[in-house]
């Protein structure tokens, strides 16, 4: 019965007994399913982290005094173009846009 080159990697004694390509070949299939069962694992991790995630990460808390759009209102505009005016110490500029940034 022949033994596989698998079966011979783990017997010591029969390690010597095998050629340079034999324990090449060997020590290929070892490392393959090494990275194959890492790699296995870690994709678990992964997907039982993103699950996790999904089922205990909090929603965010809708403010109600913020318009559904996300726009500014027109007071709270004019209060940063003034601050932005004051910062600038009264050089002239034009506001293109006014954005809520996370």
């Amino acid at each position: 019965m022949e033994l596989s080159i698998i079966e011979k990697m783990q017997d010591p004694e029969l390690i010597a007994t095998l050629s340079l390509g034999e324990k090449l070949r060997g020590s290929l299939i070892v490392m393959a399913l090494g990275l194959g069962t890492c790699l296995v694992v870690l994709a678990i991790i992964m997907l039982a982290v993103k699950i996790m995630h999904a089922l205990l990460a909090e929603k965010p808390k809708k403010d109600k005094n913020m318009p559904a759009s996300g726009e500014i209102p027109g007071d709270e505009a004019a209060a940063i173009i003034g601050a932005v005016t004051e910062m600038e110490g009264g050089k002239p500029f034009k506001v293109v846009d006014i954005r809520q940034v996370r």
